[in-house]
């Protein structure tokens, strides 16, 4: 996990990601970008479980907690700051197929939206 962290902080390895993410997604419709991220998603989980499952568990409640946090960053509805929700419906609908496609153990909550630790 530390690698994995370490090679985000890299900004030649940020930038292979972002180009390989916008070429994934390129000319995708909101609903086809949301299920092939999900599916990415039970791809990293499955590989987590097979290549490191004394840290899958971990790093699965830390990319929860990454969606989580990034699912509150601003409230939905309500007018010039005024009400509102911190999550609307459908973002708790998506945050609820991430802790799907990441499996169980990844309970919302569990991990924070820093770095790994292990």
């Amino acid at each position: 996990m530390k690698a994995v962290v370490e090679d985000i902080t890299n900004s030649e390895t940020r930038d292979a990601v972002r180009s390989s993410f916008q070429a994934q997604f390129k000319g995708s419709q909101f609903a086809d970008v949301k299920r092939k991220a999900i599916d990415e998603l039970r791809a990293v989980s499955g590989l987590l479980d097979t290549k490191a499952p004394e840290e899958a568990a971990a790093f699965k409640a830390w990319l929860l907690s990454v969606a989580q946090k990034s699912a509150e960053a601003g409230k939905e509805g309500g007018f010039l700051g005024f009400g509102g929700v911190a999550v609307s419906e459908a973002e708790q609908a998506t945050l609820a197929e991430i802790s799907s496609a990441l499996g169980a153990s990844a309970a919302p909550g569990a991990g924070t939206a820093q770095s790994p630790s292990v």
